[in-house]
């Protein structure tokens, strides 16, 4: 019997955060195993692949608010710095976070995460420096990020999601 298993930066973000110790018990209901047997079809097993993408979709909104909270707080911390440490804090802590969030969207559903995840990564890398206009830029696209998830706008978005798409222009 062969296990399908999820790559180790989802398996990290479907896991219990840190705390106190999980059970083996908790640990495997924290974790969605799905199982199949050798005489499986490929179809069969496409189709235990994509029950597996859509848990994982359903939780998508709960754990990425959790990384844009994180890029939230790493733009007041960049906010409150000067030059050479905001750059550093950008660069080093919100581009990470911002650029894993761009890649996922769409593959969990919520294109519109990638398309403000894009906007926010071509600022950075175009940037040498980073000044108060690009703080409040990057702000911004944050919290359309975190309006996204928290309306759980998937797909396009409709009326809200050609607003959003608009205000990245």
């Amino acid at each position: 019997m062969a296990i399908f298993e999820l790559p180790s930066t989802l398996k990290k973000k479907s896991i219990k955060p840190a705390g106190r110790a999980q059970s083996p018990k908790e640990r495997s209901a924290a974790q969605p195993v799905v199982k199949h047997t050798p005489t499986d079809t490929p179809t069969d097993l496409e189709k235990l692949a994509m029950e597996a993408m859509s848990d994982l979709s359903a939780k998508f909104p709960a754990w990425a608010s959790g990384d844009v909270q994180k890029i939230k707080e790493y733009l007041a911390e960049a906010s409150g710095s000067f030059d050479d440490e905001r750059n550093t804090i950008i660069r080093q802590k919100v581009y990470p976070k911002v650029h894993d969030l761009k890649g996922q969207g769409t593959t969990f559903g919520y294109p519109l995460i990638t398309d403000i995840g894009s906007h926010m990564c071509g600022l950075i890398t175009s940037k040498t420096t980073f000044s108060s206009s690009d703080l409040i830029t990057l702000k911004n696209d944050a919290n359309m990020m975190e309006t996204v998830l928290w309306k759980k706008l998937k797909g396009d978005g409709g009326v809200k999601g050609a607003q959003i798409l608009e205000k990245l222009k």
